[in-house]
């Protein structure tokens, strides 16, 4: 099954600000925790919907009505410590080993802008319930690079490779 969950939004930086490495319990055995500095971090390449209108709490936006709530899109990087994620995912999933760090671009494509590069999604498997289901489900052909460039390297590294469009979920749903 598809997942799609969200990070904590108390950490979200512009791209370019200083992620600090975070400490948290972390076991080898998977029985007894020690307190350590993250060995394990990375970051997941995203894009960001940024919602303009809001909703009445408690009253969820229908998925025919998000195109008029959200404005435009944004690249975002999920940080996440790896080794941390470990130990806490089991019972109660992450916790500070996903809410250190969100960095985002500090530029915002609106969706008006993005109408051009619009492309019909292929068939969900499996299909999801009937509150996310979408007759006109789309995303956007946008390519998506990540670069990676250390203090000791002499120029940057493509490290991956992908597309918006290839996403299972619609930014609507």
């Amino acid at each position: 099954m598809p997942v799609g969950y969200h990070g904590r939004a108390s950490t979200v930086v512009i791209s370019g600000t200083d992620i600090i490495r975070p400490k948290g319990q972390v076991s080898a055995d998977q029985k007894t925790p020690t307190w350590s500095q993250c060995k394990r971090l990375d970051f997941e390449l995203e894009m960001g919907a940024v919602v303009g209108k809001g909703n009445k709490m408690g009253y969820p936006v229908k998925v025919k009505d998000a195109p008029e709530h959200i404005f435009g899109f944004t690249l975002l990087n999920d940080w996440s410590a790896r080794d941390l994620q470990v130990w806490e995912y089991v019972p109660l999933g992450p916790f500070n080993a996903k809410n250190f760090g969100t960095t985002i671009s500090p530029w915002i494509i609106t969706a008006e802008a993005l109408e051009p590069f619009k492309v019909k999604l292929p068939a969900q498997e499996p299909e999801p319930l009937p509150y996310l289901k979408d007759n006109d489900n789309y995303s956007y052909d946008v390519e998506l690079d990540v670069f990676l460039q250390s203090k000791t390297m002499s120029e940057a590294a493509l490290i991956s490779k992908s597309n918006f469009k290839y996403m299972y979920w619609s930014a609507n749903q």
